[in-house]
Protein backbone atom coordinates (compact mmCIF):
# COMPACT_ATOMS: atom_id res chain seq x y z
CA UNK A 1 0.00 0.00 0.00
CA UNK A 2 3.05 2.27 0.96
CA UNK A 3 4.54 1.54 -2.75
CA UNK A 4 1.55 2.67 -4.43
CA UNK A 5 1.20 6.19 -2.67
CA UNK A 6 4.96 6.49 -3.42
CA UNK A 7 4.37 5.69 -7.56
CA UNK A 8 1.20 8.01 -7.35
CA UNK A 9 3.46 10.88 -5.55
CA UNK A 10 5.93 10.28 -7.96
CA UNK A 11 3.82 10.83 -11.04
CA UNK A 12 1.78 13.55 -9.68
CA UNK A 13 5.40 15.11 -9.33
CA UNK A 14 6.15 14.33 -12.28
CA UNK A 15 3.33 15.98 -14.19
CA UNK A 16 3.57 19.20 -12.32
CA UNK A 17 7.23 19.40 -13.34
CA UNK A 18 6.53 18.93 -17.08
CA UNK A 19 3.86 21.49 -17.15
CA UNK A 20 5.62 24.23 -15.52
CA UNK A 21 9.38 23.02 -17.78
CA UNK A 22 6.44 23.85 -21.35
CA UNK A 23 4.92 26.79 -19.93
CA UNK A 24 8.31 28.46 -19.30
CA UNK A 25 9.16 27.25 -22.73
CA UNK A 26 7.30 29.83 -24.35
CA UNK A 27 9.60 32.41 -24.45
CA UNK A 28 7.90 35.70 -25.18
CA UNK A 29 10.85 37.95 -27.43
CA UNK A 30 11.12 41.86 -27.11
CA UNK A 31 11.47 42.53 -30.41
CA UNK A 32 8.47 40.54 -31.70
CA UNK A 33 5.84 39.74 -28.35
CA UNK A 34 5.62 43.66 -27.01
CA UNK A 35 3.72 44.84 -25.54
CA UNK A 36 2.54 41.93 -23.23
CA UNK A 37 0.09 42.17 -21.10
CA UNK A 38 2.37 42.05 -18.09
CA UNK A 39 4.76 44.41 -19.65
CA UNK A 40 7.38 41.86 -19.65
CA UNK A 41 9.52 40.00 -22.82
CA UNK A 42 12.77 38.32 -23.41
CA UNK A 43 15.64 39.51 -25.05
CA UNK A 44 16.27 38.38 -28.37
CA UNK A 45 18.91 35.86 -29.25
CA UNK A 46 21.07 38.56 -31.33
CA UNK A 47 21.79 40.92 -28.53
CA UNK A 48 24.06 40.41 -25.39
CA UNK A 49 21.76 39.11 -23.03
CA UNK A 50 19.71 35.93 -24.58
CA UNK A 51 16.67 34.97 -23.22
CA UNK A 52 17.45 37.28 -20.46
CA UNK A 53 13.67 39.28 -18.55
CA UNK A 54 13.53 42.56 -19.52
CA UNK A 55 10.36 45.10 -19.40
CA UNK A 56 8.64 45.96 -23.20
CA UNK A 57 9.95 49.62 -22.71
CA UNK A 58 12.97 49.02 -21.89
CA UNK A 59 14.73 45.91 -23.80
CA UNK A 60 17.18 47.85 -26.15
CA UNK A 61 18.12 50.81 -23.66
CA UNK A 62 20.67 50.46 -20.84
CA UNK A 63 19.33 47.91 -18.23
CA UNK A 64 17.85 45.86 -21.41
CA UNK A 65 19.23 44.29 -24.12
CA UNK A 66 22.03 45.06 -26.40
CA UNK A 67 22.55 44.33 -30.21
CA UNK A 68 26.07 42.68 -30.02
Amino acid sequence: MKIKKLLVAAALLGISLVSSVASSSALRYCDTACPTADGFCNCPLWTDRPKALSSCGGWNRVGGCWYE
